[in-house]
């Protein structure tokens, strides 16, 4: 399956990032937050961008949302 936007996943949808379409200030802001390659995360809304990273629930805007890629989790 390819890795879609972050943006595009309907709420409820379980996810793992794979990659990232932006620059280093993207990447450290994302890790900063616990968002980098291989971690999960449910997408609670879809506007604005909701995200649940553990124990955390997080609002990203759109370009962050276009430029972090996943692929669905199988349950």
């Amino acid at each position: 399956m390819s890795p879609k936007p972050l943006s595009l996943f309907s709420p409820g949808s379980k996810v793992r990032v794979v990659s990232f379409c932006g620059g280093c200030r993207l990447r450290g802001r994302m890790c900063s937050l616990g968002i980098f390659p291989g971690v999960e995360l449910e997408v609670k809304r879809d506007c604005p961008l909701q995200v649940q990273v553990k124990d955390s629930t997080l609002i990203l805007g759109k370009g962050a949302g276009d430029k972090i890629l996943g692929i669905p989790i199988e349950d």
